[in-house]
């Protein structure tokens, strides 16, 4: 099910996973502007943060069972992140910013999935 030995290039992909995550977070909770390039930039850059997210995790984790976890996991940090912008006096819960995140995790999920051989071939089952 789970693959427990891990090398050192895997350790550095989850290290850079959990720094991305931090960094994420702090930037989805500090006051914005408000000023948006184009009409949907905010829900562009969810999706895309949360697509690079689930690859970069998959570089430290690799087998099948963690990209299942990853995926879920990647779902209740969205809605969590979302939560928490609901809590601020400056920032706003969108239930289309999540939508955005679960597109996000999905086409990521289905990059990994349909490239695993060609890109990942070293890291999946």
């Amino acid at each position: 099910m789970f693959n427990f030995k891990i090398n050192k290039q895997q350790i550095i992909w989850r290290l850079v996973f959990f720094l991305a995550l931090t960094a994420v977070m702090t930037l989805a909770l500090l006051p914005t502007s408000g000023a948006q390039g184009f009409t949907g930039q905010d829900k562009l850059l969810h999706c895309i943060t949360f697509s690079v997210l689930f690859l970069i995790a998959c570089r430290g984790y690799t087998t099948q069972a963690h990209r299942k976890w990853l995926y879920l996991g990647l779902l209740f940090y969205g809605v969590s992140m979302e939560w928490l912008q609901g809590q601020t006096a400056y920032r706003s819960m969108e239930m289309l910013d999540l939508v955005a995140d679960m597109l996000g995790v999905a086409l990521g999920y289905l990059l990994v999935s349909f490239y695993a051989k060609y890109y990942f071939k070293q890291f999946s089952n």
